[in-house]
């Protein structure tokens, strides 16, 4: 009998529109090498059989950026969500609002460093429930809005100095269900903010295209707030000093 252990399942899904994105156009390398994960409908990739220890999964697809994740092999299956941004040849079927982020640290470029950009989505979220304690892993959500939330899916609690980022594996009748625990308290009506991870260049730049101008919040790699920025339509630059 040959053993098959699901080291992973990442969805992955287009960045600027939300929608899945089929397996079939992304091209995969695992470590550098060549790879081909299981792909599944709904813009799945389930990798099976991955030795222990740390692995980075990157993606390529025409018309995007290219796009990586790093995969702890050896404690059980892990759920990543994977967003694929816009890149050259993107094809932008109407006016949108683009921005070019310079991130220092000490007046020089950080380089290789890893962000995330939480702006609001089409549907209203908010904590329902006077207050989600640190280490509750259930969370009551009001949702407005005709779209249905991206669930599963990676959202920004934005409550200032507490915000942080949780992933939302399930959300059913308001009542959501965490991948891990708060690691902070939160009060009622804070915003769930769809929130996508970014990683700047060798130059220290990101870049990023939202469908409309917006407050978006620029956060470190575990939420915390380190800028808001409104966006213009049309070309925005900025820079963060870490």
């Amino acid at each position: 009998m040959i053993s098959m252990h699901v080291s992973a399942v990442c969805r992955v899904r287009d960045g600027f529109t939300g929608r899945a994105m089929e397996p079939s156009g992304l091209v995969c390398t695992l470590d550098g090498a060549p790879f081909r994960p299981v792909g599944k409908p709904g813009g799945y990739l389930v990798l099976v059989n991955l030795p222990g220890g740390t692995h980075r999964l990157s993606l390529r697809c025409q018309g995007y950026q290219e796009e990586w994740v790093e995969i702890r092999s050896g404690r059980g299956t892990q759920e990543l969500d994977v967003t694929m941004k816009p890149g050259e040849g993107y094809p932008f079927r109407q006016e949108v609002t683009l921005l070019t982020l310079t991130i220092l640290e000490g007046g020089e470029p950080a380089a290789g460093r890893q962000l995330w950009l939480a702006a609001p989505g089409p549907t209203e979220m908010k904590i329902a429930q006077t207050r989600a304690e640190a280490g509750s892993t259930g969370l009551r959500i009001f949702c407005k809005g005709a779209a249905a939330p991206a669930v599963p899916g990676t959202y920004l609690i934005a409550d200032g100095a507490d915000s942080e980022i949780v992933f939302l594996r399930a959300l059913e009748e308001e009542m959501g269900e965490l991948l891990e625990p708060l690691r902070r308290g939160h009060g009622r009506s804070k915003s769930l903010l769809p929130a996508q991870r970014y990683h700047t260049g060798a130059d220290g730049v990101l870049r990023a295209a939202f469908p409309e101008p917006c407050t978006l919040e620029v956060c470190g790699g575990e939420g915390g707030l380190l800028a808001s920025l409104e966006l213009t339509q049309g070309e925005n630059r900025q820079t963060v000093q870490l």
